[in-house]
């Protein structure tokens, strides 16, 4: 089988030849080593930032391995020397800088190393550093630390500034302050100029920052250090630092925790586990592997000698394209955003942790396992926007709109809003999905109508685009109600396809339906390439929609329930959940609403509610139902209730009139 080289993110095809292996099998030297063997090629960044050495190809991680004690530190940065690792990973706020200078040093006067040239050392500066007047002090510090007079790579470690202080972490919300990008990387360059680092770069940008950076770097950044993983590839990230001549480096390339879920996406994944065991590797070295070949270098973290040794080997064998393309099939799963630097209270710090839910369709981030609905009648711009900045300071960062809800520019005005007082990091911190209206839905209007949303919203995407309704209706004003005679067939075909276009133009992170009932989702399934993430449905203890949850969950489609609490009552009819005797029964006898117990069942229900209030008090009362649980018996009265279902197809449309293109039954959206 022909021997496929890793696609390489920087430089010529001479200095690509310096990451091949030798025909003996062993990786051959980095330039700038004192010519013995390295164990890992090396990755290399020399047209960038001044000309350094290469990356070697596996380097080692230090953020945690400080918890171990300092002996045990000191011992697995030993062992890693010794069985060829030449990278080390480090940062000012990791407090690991003094002992992997000593353990440098000991390396070398023990002959493991020749000298400190042969190592490739990685430093960061931190948040609360991130000022143009304190880079260069704390570069200055850290070599102090690391005894050493200068580093091979000193990045930028967010692309965040907090008030001047000691590094240390998690941050408080309120003092994140406005980054002064241009000053900042204009430091960077000084310790460059300055011989103190041999190359600069960043970590955890993104492409909008990247492209913030080099619109005036007078030296580009050699390398973007990101998280990066089977599980979390990527691809537009990977494809814009390539062809910027930026190297990518992996952090957490063997997964990691997430604060809310006990599993490891990348070492738990069936894909990687069933590739391994077919090809005797481990799981890790498959992650490992998978990396190496798509031209990126990566830190990994460890302590045990097998394990070191196990990681780097990776470079004597390769993944088949079979395995590749099973590979690129992996649902995506981000475990780090701003918020694992943030405290989770304090301050205007978050009030709740809220769990999130992986999507397993399109490269949205995890949806927040509770969201704020923003469709109100009457409102105005001004009320919508003081209700969502109080829901941000409540905790709440999924934010739930439509075109047809004329609430989507007041939404992005609290989002950006936030963003300069500090509630929020970043707009990547909020889950915005916004929604297709009926008279839109065709393929020709579907990406203008997106295009008008983010318009809206001043965002450049959104998390997730849903068509509304399964209805089509003549193209022209959005209008609630519809007539009846302006119905006309939906084209799935078309329709979804245009939807996927949205996707790969990234203005959607991911896309999905509302009021879909199976047999809708049967026609979309017929046609999709790109399966839809989300199903939004009418749900509640009262329309507890079991079939469709079923059918979705066979599918991989998350479920999000609108009218978790009962619904706005148009008719004056009675709201079924706020008034149910089952529902008040057990609110009294755990000592909660009637409210969290609905929103409750249905988070224990795998189900993501869109819950609407604009009272403070309900904000933070709808966000407090993660810290206890139903029990069995809760869970048995509640799947007895009597079920009504509020909301019908005849909801859309006026009374008088009559249907001539389609027939009622099409579009009906009862199913149970």
């Amino acid at each position: 089988m022909r021997r496929r080289r890793p696609s390489l993110s920087v430089a010529s095809t001479a200095l690509a030849n310096q990451a091949a292996v030798t025909k003996t099998g062993e990786p051959m030297a980095s330039p700038g080593s004192s010519g013995r063997c390295s164990r890992t090629p090396g990755f290399p960044a020399g047209p960038l930032g001044g000309g350094g050495r290469a990356v070697p190809a596996v380097g080692l991680g230090t953020a945690s391995l400080r918890s171990v004690g300092e002996e045990s530190f000191r011992g697995a940065l030993l062992a890693a020397l010794e069985v060829g690792y030449r990278h080390i990973d480090t940062a000012s706020v990791y407090g690991s800088e003094r002992v992997v200078g000593e353990a440098v040093a000991g390396a070398a006067r023990r002959g493991v190393i020749a000298c400190r040239e042969e190592v490739f050392v990685t430093t960061k500066v931190w948040c609360t550093q991130c000022h143009p007047d304190l880079v260069l002090p704390s570069l200055r510090e850290s070599l102090q630390n690391l005894q050493m007079e200068y580093v091979d790579m000193y990045l930028v470690h967010w692309p965040m500034s907090v008030k001047p202080t000691k590094p240390h972490y998690p941050m408080k919300r309120e003092d994140i302050m406005p980054m002064d990008l241009r000053g900042v990387w204009q430091a960077m360059e000084e310790c460059h100029q300055l011989g103190l680092a041999k190359m600069i770069g960043v970590s955890n940008f993104t492409t909008k920052k990247l492209q913030e950076l080099l619109a005036f770097a007078k030296i580009p950044p050699a390398v973007n250090q990101v998280e990066l993983n089977p599980v979390w590839q990527q691809k537009k990230l990977m494809e814009f630092c390539k062809a910027k001549g930026i190297h990518v480096t992996a952090y957490f390339p063997l997964g990691g925790r997430h604060s809310t879920s006990t599993v490891n996406p990348v070492l738990d994944s069936d894909v990687l586990k069933e590739i391994a065991a077919a090809k005797g590797k481990s799981v890790a070295q498959i992650s490992l592997r998978w990396i190496y070949e798509q031209g990126a270098s990566m830190v990994t973290t460890s302590t045990k000698r097998e394990r070191l040794k196990e990681n780097i080997g990776i470079f004597d064998w390769q993944l088949s394209d079979e395995d590749r393309l099973k590979i690129s099939q992996i649902p995506q799963h981000k475990t780090v955003s701003v918020l694992s630097i943030l405290c989770p209270d304090g301050g205007r710090a978050m009030a709740v942790v809220v769990p999130e839910a992986v999507l397993r369709h399109g490269d949205a981030r995890p949806m927040p396992a509770v969201g704020m609905g923003v469709a109100e009648y009457p409102s105005t711009p001004e009320r919508t926007r003081d209700a969502v900045l109080a829901a941000l300071e409540a905790g709440f960062r999924h934010f739930d709109t439509a075109s047809l809800y004329r609430t989507e520019a007041p939404l992005g005005e609290a989002i950006a809003e936030a963003t300069r007082r500090g509630l929020l990091a970043s707009r990547e911190e909020a889950f915005v999905t916004t929604k297709l209206w009926c008279t839109q839905c065709h393929p020709d209007l579907v990406l203008p109508s997106l295009r008008e949303s983010l318009r809206n919203l001043q965002m450049e995407y959104v998390d997730l685009y849903l068509i509304h309704w399964p209805i089509s209706v003549k193209p022209g004003p959005m209008v609630f109600p519809v007539k009846k005679e302006d119905v006309v067939p939906f084209d799935f075909g078309g329709v979804w396809r245009a939807m996927e276009e949205c996707h790969r133009l990234g203005l959607a992170k991911a896309i999905g339906v509302s009021n879909f009932t199976t047999k809708h989702l049967d026609k979309l399934l017929a046609v999709a390439t790109i399966l839809p993430a989300v199903n939004q449905v009418e749900m509640n203890p009262t329309w507890q929609q079991r079939t469709v949850r079923e059918y979705c969950d066979a599918k991989g489609i998350r479920v999000t329930a609108y009218s978790p609490l009962g619904g706005q009552n148009w008719g004056g009819s009675a709201n079924y959940v706020m008034e149910s005797s089952v529902l008040t029964e057990i609110a009294r006898a755990r000592g909660k609403s009637i409210a969290q117990v609905s929103l409750r069942w249905i988070y224990e229900q795998g189900v993501t509610p869109i819950a609407k209030s604009y009272r403070k008090e309900r904000l933070k009362e709808n966000l407090e139902i993660f810290d206890w649980e139903l029990t069995d018996e809760d869970r048995l009265k509640i799947s007895q209730i009597p079920q009504r279902k509020r909301v019908t197809a005849a909801s859309l449309f006026s009374p008088d009139g009559e249907f001539t293109s389609v027939d009622l039954p099409d579009i009906e959206i009862v199913e149970e």
